[in-house]
């Protein structure tokens, strides 16, 4: 997380993102950090289990509760670490006795969250706070350890903004058209290299195409110890 600090993921529907980002939640959730899950969806691709490992969210008005939370953490450790002298998050657990935990916030189809057509004006107001504080986050989050993955099956201007996404500097692509690709990963790599029929297939940015894998949501966290979820103060919960 300290060489790849946020990771957009795209590509067609069912080229299998969901899988993937699952795949990517669970390893962070293996080494070691706290999890938050954004999910607009719904909730049905996040079984029960899920609930035990990570927190899930799937209103706005708790997304943005949130998002304060990690803004609060994001000055408080900028603060800190201005005041020890240390670069980044990773010096400061090296080399100091306290370890401040990673947090990442993934976001399943993030279209369903920051997407503004045909929105009503106050629908809209709180979709752009929730972008605002997003943008801080992409922004600044990679030294202070707090990082974003969003998946999503078109991050276009509509969805996600050209400040924004310059920001997410790891880029994964799965089946795509010519411009699906270019709009992900800035350039047709998808579209040439990964088969139409193609499922679970994907390229990173750099040009290394892998093949993800299935796994039983049920047992993906067979063995491993509950974590304790950080408790957060939230609209309609707690």
């Amino acid at each position: 997380m300290a060489i790849i600090p946020h990771v957009l993921l795209g590509g067609a529907t069912g080229s299998g993102k969901s899988v993937l980002l699952k795949s990517l939640i669970m390893q962070c959730v293996k080494k070691g950090a706290t999890v938050f899950i954004a999910d607009f969806k719904g909730g049905i691709d996040f079984p029960p289990v899920w609930h035990k490992y990570c927190r899930i969210v799937t209103e706005e008005a708790e997304l943005l509760d949130l998002l304060d939370f990690l803004l609060d953490e994001l000055h408080n450790r900028k603060a800190l670490l201005a005041s020890t002298g240390y670069a980044n998050i990773s010096e400061y657990n090296k080399n100091t006795a306290k370890i401040l935990p990673r947090y990442v916030l993934a976001c399943d189809e993030v279209a369903e969250l920051l997407d503004k057509t045909g929105l009503d004006k106050s629908k809209k107001e709180m979709v752009l706070a929730i972008e605002g504080k997003l943008a801080t986050i992409a922004r600044l989050g990679r030294a202070l350890g707090i990082h974003l993955i969003f998946a999503t099956q078109r991050p276009d201007a509509n969805v996600i903004s050209g400040q924004m996404k310059s920001n997410f500097n790891y880029r994964i692509c799965g089946r795509a058209d010519n411009v699906l690709s270019q709009i992900i990963l800035d350039d047709t790599t998808a579209a040439d290299q990964i088969p139409k029929d193609a499922l679970g297939r994907f390229i990173t940015h750099n040009g290394v195409v892998f093949q993800g894998y299935w796994f039983d949501d049920n047992s993906v966290f067979d063995d491993m110890p509950l974590p304790k979820l950080t408790k957060i103060q939230v609209n309609k919960q707690e």
